[in-house]
């Protein structure tokens, strides 16, 4: 997963993210199977997770960032990740009983 990820992201030679990402596939594989309401992780969620990671990477040090203008440019940042992943997860997400 690292791999492709650093691949996309077009960090292959750059070994000083490594652990950065490595934190991160950690992180996002945990959301992923919290959010969707599994016992154990899925191989299955490894293409959303790559996705998650990306997202994550690209935002660290404006994790929170609501609203940014400037040059014509804006950006708007979700505390959760972006609709196309949470569709993504959702087709994997089990009804939690009580």
């Amino acid at each position: 997963m690292l791999e492709k990820i650093k691949l996309l992201l077009n960090k292959m030679d750059d070994p000083t993210v490594d652990k950065t990402l490595n934190t991160l596939i950690s992180i996002c594989k945990q959301q992923a199977y919290i959010y969707c309401n599994l016992e154990e992780y899925d191989n299955k969620l490894d293409f959303i997770v790559i996705e998650m990671v990306i997202e994550r990477f690209n935002r660290l040090g404006s994790e929170n960032l609501t609203s940014q203008r400037g040059s014509g440019v804006g950006a708007s940042y979700e505390s959760f990740y972006s609709d196309k992943i949470r569709k993504m997860l959702n087709k994997f997400r089990k009804v939690k009983t009580v």
